[in-house]
């Protein structure tokens, strides 16, 4: 996929760290799960060993800050290797100037996987709106932390009930605001979003199994905009699995009818131990 604007060297890398930033929120010292995380090369790295969950097991941002050695991917993979990880990847923007790095990669091991869809969004163009629904949407504090850790825990179908807590934990650090969707008094649908400067990050977002197709992911994208446009963003970001016709991802082409372009795919290379 080719991006769709002309994206400058400030702007390719703030696709990629403010996702980094609001991930690094989650690794740090708990009582529900074991992380760790690291920087090097400017990329960050985070590891929750205890689940093999590639997305929870990866690294931002390598190469945009400088060319990648081999040392950076030995020192990614000890980092890894002695957290007690299964396996992670590292997610490549293709705005990376480096024609070597493909080869660096498979002489150390790591083997092309899949692709994530990075998106971007202007918010000086003017957001939609939801039609009425019978949907409620509302921001949320700390004290309603334990019920969005729920909602999206059970959104995902994951299998570790400590990831229940360990994402309500997210409620109330700074740069994030967090929201549940309502039908009937029933909260079926949560979202985050992530301030960075000028930049907002649609972070963590989930509805319920029987809940779907009503509108609630649109309302919480429609909501999550004209917050951030508000207060001053000038770019929206997201990031979802590569939408493919044999494999459609409702997300991404959410996100498509709220005035999102594709900026470009990620190529996720991982690495097994």
């Amino acid at each position: 996929m080719q991006t769709t604007m002309n994206i400058d060297s400030k702007l390719a890398q703030a696709l990629e760290f403010s996702e980094a930033t609001y991930w690094s929120k989650y690794y740090n010292k708990n009582s529900y799960l074991k992380t760790l995380w690291t920087v090097t090369g400017g990329a960050f790295a985070g590891a929750v060993p205890d689940l093999d969950v590639l997305a929870l097991n990866r690294v931002i941002g390598l190469g945009l800050d400088r060319a990648v050695t081999s040392e950076d991917l030995d020192y990614l993979v000890r980092f890894f290797k002695s957290a007690g990880s299964r396996r992670f990847f590292i997610q490549l923007s293709p705005l990376i100037e480096q024609s070597d790095l493909p080869d660096l990669l498979s002489q150390k091991g790591f083997r092309p996987y899949n692709r994530w869809a990075k998106l971007i969004r202007s918010l000086q163009v003017p957001v939609p709106t939801v039609p009425n629904s019978k949907l409620e949407v509302i921001q949320i504090s700390e004290k309603q932390a334990d019920l969005y850790g729920q909602i999206i825990f059970d959104s995902f179908n994951w299998q570790d009930k400590r990831m229940t807590s360990w994402l309500a934990a997210s409620v109330g650090k700074s740069g994030y605001r967090h929201y549940l969707v309502y039908l009937e008094g029933k909260a079926i649908a949560a979202g985050a979003l992530y301030i960075h400067q000028e930049y907002a990050s649609m972070a963590f977002a989930g509805t319920l199994p029987a809940y779907r197709g009503l509108g609630a992911q649109r309302l919480l994208l429609q909501t999550r905009l004209q917050q951030a446009k508000d207060m001053g963003c000038q770019y929206a970001f997201s990031e979802t699995a590569e939408d493919k016709p044999e494999r459609p991802v409702q997300s991404f082409r959410n996100m498509l009818k709220l005035g999102f372009e594709p900026a470009y795919l990620r190529e996720n290379w991982i690495y097994e131990m």
